[in-house]
């Protein structure tokens, strides 16, 4: 376990053991573990309450850092144009970072941080807090494609480690896909657990007509949600509600986090909650895409909520749309004649690593 230490802006320095983390959307090839370096991050001076990590010509297992400084600061707006240059490398140009980067920068719930080289932004990624400020979820990390295999990720990997800390979160997570060996692999050295897996489906070109269902949705505000969902809290695994790659614990709060911009339908069964979903339109794709993700204890219910969300998405005009859901009902989609062929499909995983836990138990 290798340590490292930071100062804050208020000149205190924190000794902080730092853990290696993936994500999806970049491949780190080998194990690139950074060897015996002791790092000072010392404010920017080019900005106000800014962290900087400098590491020139530190070796790291398979190559080598670029032998120009690599700094870790705090992403401005004045960076815009380095962001929009790296999302225009995912997903072929419709990355979500553009739509957000904004929000970003203005919350003081978010912690965006880059990489600079050269004289420009070339890896970014984001710490949130959230569910109280007990949770710091990660989130957005890319590198430019002109700039991986140089260790950039596990830098900011390990700045959010110990940002984390600093901060007292009592976990961190993430979500990443099932394919992303890299990322698993990271994920278990670093110690963090995997609590549940879920299926996401992507689907284009939608045409579909009917799906046959014997239940109906009704539409429910935040509060009403949440209180909905303590009548059957087995339909969400570890309680916790996964939305867009995100996740948050299943409280009122977290439910009107995401209520911000979902909206929430569920199926009743005898006063008991048998179905339960919300979606919403996600900005970033260039014709538009409906986003949504359903727990149903059946299948029946499972296909009432989807028929719906398919149906609202066709409503607004978007032609394709992305549901998250658990992974039995992958088959249920398969076997639907009306419904295009999945245009993606993917297992996301949920990582949780206990920060408190660990405090406890490592030594410096």
């Amino acid at each position: 376990m290798e340590q490292f230490r930071y100062a804050s802006s208020n000149g205190s320095t924190h000794l902080v053991q730092t853990f290696f983390l993936s994500f999806v959307l970049f491949t780190i090839r080998g194990e690139h573990l950074l060897k015996n370096r002791t790092h000072t991050f010392p404010e920017r001076v080019k900005g106000k309450n800014a962290f900087l990590h400098e590491c020139e010509g530190g070796r790291i297992k398979g190559s080598q850092v670029s032998t120009a400084s690599a700094l870790i600061r705090k992403v401005v707006a004045s960076d815009r144009e380095d962001i929009a240059g790296i999302s225009s490398k995912i997903w072929g140009g419709h990355d979500y970072l553009p739509s957000v980067i904004d929000e970003w920068l203005a919350s003081p719930k978010c912690h965006t941080y880059g990489i600079e080289t050269e004289g420009r932004i070339v890896a970014i990624g984001n710490l949130r807090l959230v569910d109280r400020n007990k949770t710091g979820w990660m989130e957005g990390l890319r590198v430019h494609p002109d700039y991986r295999r140089r260790g950039y990720a596990d830098m900011l990997t390990r700045h959010f480690l110990s940002l984390g800390k600093a901060l007292t979160v009592q976990r961190l997570r993430y979500t990443t896909g099932g394919n992303n060996r890299a990322s698993l692999k990271l994920a278990k050295n670093a110690g963090f657990k995997r609590l549940f897996k879920m299926s996401a489906v992507w689907h284009e070109d939608l045409n579909i007509t009917s799906i046959s269902a014997h239940t109906t949705t009704k539409e429910a505000a935040p509060q009403e949600a949440f209180e909905l969902s303590k009548t059957c809290p087995s339909l969400f695994p570890h309680n916790v509600l996964i939305y867009d790659w995100k996740a948050v614990d299943t409280t009122l709060q977290g439910f009107r986090e995401v209520g911000r911009d979902h909206t929430f339908y569920f199926t009743k069964r005898k006063d008991t909650l048998a179905a339960f979903s919300f979606g919403h339109a996600r900005p970033e794709s260039e014709h538009g895409r409906w986003s949504f993700t359903v727990y149903a204890s059946d299948e029946d219910g499972f296909l009432t909520h989807f028929q719906h969300h398919m149906n609202t998405a066709l409503s607004k005009d978007l032609n394709a749309t992305v549901c998250t859901c658990q992974t039995q009902f992958e088959n249920t989609l398969k076997e639907l004649e009306d419904l295009p062929k999945f245009s993606w499909k993917i297992q996301l995983i949920l990582f949780e690593k206990q920060m408190k836990q660990e405090s406890r138990h490592s030594t410096s």
